[in-house]
């Protein structure tokens, strides 16, 4: 086929799926790639499947790091049993993996209890990690889990082969929030953060809604030295003031006169397990009487995370073993 023809083929196969429709069927399973309810292919109807669970992301730490430090044999043992290792954690949790790019995992559960089966495999992830660290000499090996719950919708893609690269053309695709959500979790979790940031001691400019003193208000709108804490953004902000007066009120961090800037590093550093307000609240519900939470081992991780608008609760669990 020349190039020619190749694109022209291109242009079908996108004209194909901007003409025929999804349609979606509930299931409270976890779908594989044979499942009836999934189709591709040119000028059929597509069907994929919604599922509302958990999803479960884990993945190695400082693995880039690892592969400098490390020989390639030594990478590719323990590459191998880390993914022998989370095919039988999922098994034994009830939740099923559904993809694997190099070393990270993602797991999902059927609906059912789906949030204790998330976070029970989450805590045998986690003490899978301290005793693949305990067996390695001379490398700290960590991993870092995120879990969110929500709407996923399932589709099928890839090509229809034959020979031996017919299943490596064929794939799940997850779509949806919860998915998005717990790969972002798991890129914090058991990570070390450091953030500069600047106290600021100036006068700062307090705007009074009432235009006078209240007991609601009891500050007069003005000038006022304080010392604040400020972002590398929002100190570049502040100290561009070209207008004295009503405008500036409306932009809380403008300051004048400052008499000190001080620069801080500020350390955070993320439990290894990271879930959403939904996941902890789910599994709160089921599990009322755990020891997590009647002995508040969950805590809420005070640093922001990206594109997150949610609480995240934050824990480093292991199992007991009798």
């Amino acid at each position: 086929m020349n190039r020619k023809e190749f694109m022209s083929t291109i242009s079908s196969v996108i004209n194909d799926w901007k003409s025929t429709d999804f349609s979606f069927s509930q299931k409270d399973y976890v779908p594989g790639l044979d499942d009836a309810n999934l189709t591709y292919g040119c000028g059929q109807e597509k069907k994929g499947i919604e599922l509302n669970s958990c999803v479960l992301f884990v993945d190695i730490r400082n693995s880039v790091q690892l592969v400098k430090d490390k020989q390639d044999r030594t990478m590719g043992r323990i590459y191998s049993v880390f993914t022998h290792c989370m095919l039988l954690a999922a098994q034994q949790e009830g939740g099923f993996v559904r993809n694997i790019i190099g070393d990270r995992v993602m797991i999902v559960f059927p609906q059912e209890r789906c949030f204790t089966k998330a976070v029970n495999c989450a805590i045998t992830i986690n003490h899978i990690a301290t005793l693949i660290d305990k067996k390695i000499d001379n490398l700290e090996f960590k991993c870092g889990i995120g879990i969110d719950y929500g709407r996923m919708r399932v589709m099928k893609v890839g090509l229809v082969t034959k020979g031996a690269e017919n299943d490596d053309n064929k794939g799940l695709v997850w779509v949806g929030y919860p998915a998005n959500f717990a790969s972002r979790l798991t890129d914090c979790a058991n990570k070390e953060f450091t953030d500069i940031v600047y106290q600021v001691d100036a006068k700062f400019y307090y705007f009074n809604p009432l235009g006078s003193q209240s007991l609601i208000a009891p500050q007069p709108s003005g000038w006022i030295r304080q010392i604040k804490t400020l972002t590398a953004e929002e100190l570049a902000s502040s100290l561009d003031v070209t207008v004295v007066g009503y405008k500036t009120a409306l932009t809380a961090h403008k300051c004048l006169e400052p008499k000190s800037i001080k620069r801080i590093e500020k350390k955070y550093t993320y439990k290894p397990i990271l879930v959403s307000e939904k996941v902890f609240d789910g599994y709160k519900r089921e599990n009322p009487n755990a020891n997590s939470i009647q002995n508040n081992w969950w805590h809420i991780q005070e640093r922001e995370i990206r594109d997150i608008d949610f609480n995240v609760w934050g824990a480093d669990l292991h199992w007991v073993l009798d």
